[in-house]
């Protein structure tokens, strides 16, 4: 198993058409970049597909008053939307204002209106927001100095800027009616606040969610997922694979190289070397839950499959990881498996028994 990396499956949240977004996270999410206003140093862009991290830099007198100079990368977007981010700067900077964050614009004009989740060179963190065109520039300050989680949302018409150290509970401060919902540029800036200096900084786990309809219903509406590898000391997470069906509960092979997963009741085996699925052939046993757990030794899974002629009780078997009959282990239902004994004697799970929920263990060589 897998020291430095934990595997996690994260729902990704539907369009208000009721289908997943899908974003290919092994290219720029981004329809470009560009200076935003005369900046005297050319700005850029760069994106790491091996970490999916980016590296924006830029030079830029200011995104205040009436009008910008700073470097952007954007996309098109319309509709309601949630924009969020790892962020830090990189090194220390020429200037306490130079900024960095997430935007949201109506043209890329220097003078457009715009709605951005601010981070200062010094720690000040805020919402600053234009209306109009050429118009000044107002700001709400966040509590949070220097957070390194932001993320800024659209509902309808209202802007909610919330960040954190991460770990943390967020800040959030919002306005309202400043942009509708019209189609708009969002994206990550950067601005030096010394037009003759170019700054730099690394935007990552960065990812554009559509929110669900506000009459979702956890586990009757199933959305998309993203199958994630996360790096337990850093926090850098890494898309790879997406799915438009739910995935679930994703548990390492010994070996590093395989991600085990439930889907529709089926189990699959993502390769991360090829980035494809395969299905593991678990015969009679099609409609399975997330309770499945690899044998320490990763020989034997456990799963609990949900058996339709016991009122759809969910009973645990066990079969060869690589596919095979599965040997029932529970007589009775409900049982949900949880846990192998480091010697792969015994399986751990939680059964409903008499009424209550309690923690039980069984031998895996013969039935209870």
């Amino acid at each position: 198993m897998s020291e430095k990396y934990i595997a996690i499956s994260i729902a990704m949240m539907i369009t208000a058409g009721g289908t997943a977004l899908s974003q290919d996270y092994s290219k720029s999410i981004f329809d470009g970049n560009s200076d935003i206003g005369a900046c005297s140093i050319k700005g850029d862009m760069i994106f790491g597909a091996d970490t999916q991290e980016y590296t924006i830099s830029g030079s830029g007198e200011n995104i205040w008053f009436g009008s910008d100079q700073f470097h952007y990368a954007w996309k098109k977007m319309s509709g309601d939307f949630i924009l969020r981010a790892n962020i830090s700067f990189t090194g220390q900077g020429s200037h306490m204002h130079r900024k960095i964050g997430w935007m949201v614009r109506e043209t890329l004009d220097a003078d457009s209106p715009h709605i951005s989740g601010t981070v200062h060179g010094d720690g000040l963190t805020s919402l600053q927001y234009r209306i109009t065109r050429g118009g000044e520039t107002g700001e709400r300050k966040s509590s949070t100095v220097a957070p390194d989680v932001i993320q800024l949302e659209r509902k309808g018409n209202r802007y909610i800027f919330s960040c954190a150290h991460a770990g943390e509970t967020f800040d959030t401060v919002a306005v309202s009616g400043k942009l509708d919902s019209r189609e708009v540029f969002a994206g990550i800036f950067i601005c030096s606040h010394d037009n003759d200096v170019i700054e730099q900084a690394r935007f990552y786990n960065v990812r554009i969610i559509r929110p669900a309809e506000d009459d979702f219903v956890p586990y009757r509406d199933y959305i998309g997922s993203n199958l994630e590898v996360m790096d337990i000391a850093t926090g850098v997470r890494k898309v790879v694979m997406q799915s438009p069906v739910s995935i679930q509960a994703p548990n390492w092979t010994p070996d590093g190289n395989f991600l085990i997963y439930n889907s529709e009741g089926l189990l699959y085996r993502f390769d991360l070397r090829n980035g494809q699925p395969s299905k593991i052939n678990s015969g009679f046993a099609t409609n399975n839950n997330n309770d499945h757990v690899l044998s320490f030794d990763g020989t034997m899974i456990g799963i609990s499959h949900h058996v339709a002629a016991e009122e759809n009780r969910s009973v645990i078997f066990t079969m060869p990881a690589d596919g095979g009959t599965p040997k029932r282990i529970t007589e009775e239902g409900p049982s949900y498996l949880h846990g192998w004994s480091p010697d792969g004697r015994y399986l751990t799970y939680t059964a409903v028994r008499d009424g209550n929920f309690d923690i039980y263990k069984i031998s895996v060589k013969k039935k209870k």
